[in-house]
């Protein structure tokens, strides 16, 4: 069982990674790369609930015509220091429209929870057990200014410079 963090919860979900050129199991959950699915898009499509995996340096835009299909693209941080899988997902939130589950995976900290959720990821599979552990005491290293306005959240300019923002989350509220 896995550990997934989405819209503040917990959940266990049991899904089989599928190695590029392994056989497809008969295991209903299934996530494959995202060759293994171009391939046997049609066969997939027939069997029931599946996700595919982009990791570097997969293109998420080889996914366009089938993301109407696909209920989960997981987005792979292979290293912290690895930023592909924040442009993954902001391409596929933003320029493709995606509306389906975006999950990072892989080696991400918790400092980059936040961040990711502003680039479109959706659900978090949590392996590392100090994010577990932070996550689960409440622990969200929000940042409120951004140098880089993204289409996933309400943001607000910040000053006089057009490209600093801000969360609305910051903003006082009025008292009724």
């Amino acid at each position: 069982m896995t550990t997934i963090f989405k819209d503040g919860m917990f959940q266990e979900e049991s899904w089989t990674r599928v190695e590029p050129e392994a056989d497809l199991p008969q295991n209903r959950h299934i996530l494959v790369p995202v060759a293994t699915f171009l391939a046997h898009a049609n066969a997939l499509k027939n069997r029931g609930n599946f996700g595919v995996e982009v990791a570097p340096p997969d293109k998420v835009e080889e996914l366009a015509a089938h993301l109407d299909e696909l209920p989960l693209i997981s987005v792979v941080f292979p290293s912290f220091a690895d930023g592909r899988a924040f442009s993954a997902a902001r391409i596929l939130r933003e320029q493709m429209a995606y509306k389906g589950d975006i999950r990072a995976t892989g080696s991400y900290i918790l400092d980059q929870v936040p961040l990711a959720r502003r680039c479109g990821v959706s659900s978090f599979e949590i392996v590392k057990p100090e994010v577990l552990k932070a996550l689960k005491a409440g622990e969200w290293p929000e940042v409120t200014k951004y140098l880089q306005p993204v289409g996933t959240v309400h943001e607000i300019p910040e000053g006089t410079r057009p490209w600093a923002r801000r969360s609305v989350r910051e903003l006082p509220v009025a008292a009724e």
